[in-house]
């Protein structure tokens, strides 16, 4: 369904080329997205189409001194949408900044070996088994080298690559350190690379031996992925000093679609072409698809409906959170007494959610809800969704409609005959 015409590929490329050719591509290949899944990606891809459209719902508001009225299409707020991508990114980030301890540190990569996605893109749900493995796996080389501490963990999974092909693979931050049972902070030198990898590799193989017990293809994979030294593959060098910064790289990761839209330099109605950079090289890669090619990597990507994309473990559990924040708390303040130079906040200063009001004075420097006219505050006075039409509607609008339209109607009268009109021209003119 499209929710608009077609417009000559602005700097919206991304939205224009599932405008244009989403349902060719859906009368072509929705064969390819699993069946459980198809009604929930064309929700998705719909809902991105008519993101910032009046058609998909928006806000009214009229100046309460001129009756000047402003419509507010509404975001589609998807994550699979570029425009919503950045808001989302900031308003995650601050949220984290909340809960992530402003302590060091480490973002740690895992992904699976090239033989093993195929079995990931037919199965969705083993992209869980991906994420609680990895959690797991890192958990095990923690114990088994420093001890039983308890860390703070955040972590998620990904399906794409630079060159958006299907890729999945594991981004978990954990903190450089954790109280032990004695309520001491505990700091560490990193994740050996190596152990992680040998660990990361038998417990992932092993619980998909378990998974599918009856998946001969798998199995064949996985014994020869077993035989192998490498494959799955783990990369520990990144760091963080401060809990902000780890908040800000798993913020990029997780409020945008797979491709930054600054990657995404053509598109004709015919070709669409993008950059990346190749990881082992660092060189840039051009690389030109049909829509209908470009579509079908993007919505590889789209995650299955339900999935807990973004998870908590240790410290940062949801469910135990209130529970430890004393003991960091009071662990942490034992270590600046220990060395005074020693300065850690418990936690980031928290921060209130930004509205999109204010999110665009700061970004354009003017006030979005200012009449244009008289500049008084416009006031909300009317909700409409395409599905429940209007939702709510501010009482005194339709007062404020039959004025103006007999205003409207004086002046057309008093226009065509003003004497017989000029003792009726008080007030209304």
């Amino acid at each position: 369904m499209l929710f608009h015409q077609p417009t000559k590929y602005g700097t919206d490329r991304f939205r224009q080329i599932f405008i244009d050719h989403w349902e060719r591509w859906w009368d072509y290949h929705r064969e390819s997205i699993p069946t459980d899944q198809r009604a929930y990606v064309q929700k998705i891809v719909e809902r991105m189409m008519g993101c910032r459209n009046p058609q998909s719902g928006f806000a009214r508001y009229v100046c309460p001194q001129c009756y000047e009225e402003r419509i507010v299409p509404f975001s589609c707020k998807t994550r699979f949408c570029p425009s919503c991508g950045k808001v989302r990114t900031d308003q995650w980030v601050r949220q984290m900044a909340q809960e992530l301890l402003d302590v060091p540190h480490y973002h740690l990569t895992l992904t699976i070996a090239k033989e093993m996605r195929i079995f990931f893109d037919r199965d969705r749900s083993l992209l869980k088994v991906l994420a609680t493995e990895a959690a797991a796996a890192v958990r095990e080389v923690i114990a088994a080298i420093y001890g039983d501490i308890r860390v703070g963990m955040v972590y998620t999974v990904h399906t794409f690559g630079r060159d958006l092909l299907f890729k999945p693979h594991v981004h978990l931050v954990l903190t450089a350190g954790g109280l032990n049972k004695d309520g001491q902070w505990i700091d560490f030198d990193g994740i050996p690379g190596g152990k992680l990898a040998v660990t990361w590799k038998k417990r992932l193989c092993d619980r998909l031996s378990g998974y599918h017990p009856q998946n001969h293809p798998l199995h064949t994979v996985l014994r020869r992925v077993n035989r192998q030294h490498r494959g799955l593959q783990t990369y520990t060098d990144s760091f963080y000093p401060k809990g902000l910064q780890a908040a800000s790289y798993m913020g990029r990761y997780l409020g945008h679609p797979p491709m930054a839209m600054s990657r995404l330099t053509h598109y004709d109605g015919q070709t669409v072409r993008f950059w990346f950079k190749e990881t082992m090289t660092g060189q840039r890669r051009d690389v030109t698809l049909s829509p209908l090619q470009f579509i079908s990597l993007m919505v590889k990507h789209i995650p299955p409906k339900g999935m807990q994309l973004l998870r908590h473990a240790g410290l940062y559990a949801r469910n135990t959170k209130a529970k430890w924040f004393p003991k960091v708390q009071h662990a942490l303040d034992a270590l600046r007494l220990q060395f005074p130079l020693f300065d850690l906040l418990p936690f980031a200063k928290s921060t209130d959610p930004i509205p999109w009001r204010q999110r665009i004075k700061n970004s354009f420097g003017h006030d979005p809800l200012a009449c244009p006219h008289c500049q008084t505050i416009m006031e909300l006075v009317e909700i409409w969704e395409p599905e429940r039409r209007y939702i709510w509607m501010k009482r005194w609008l339709e007062t404020h409609r039959r004025r103006k339209l007999a205003t409207e109607a004086l002046r057309r009268a008093l226009a065509a005959q003003p004497k017989k009109y000029k003792q009726l021209g008080f007030g209304f003119l």
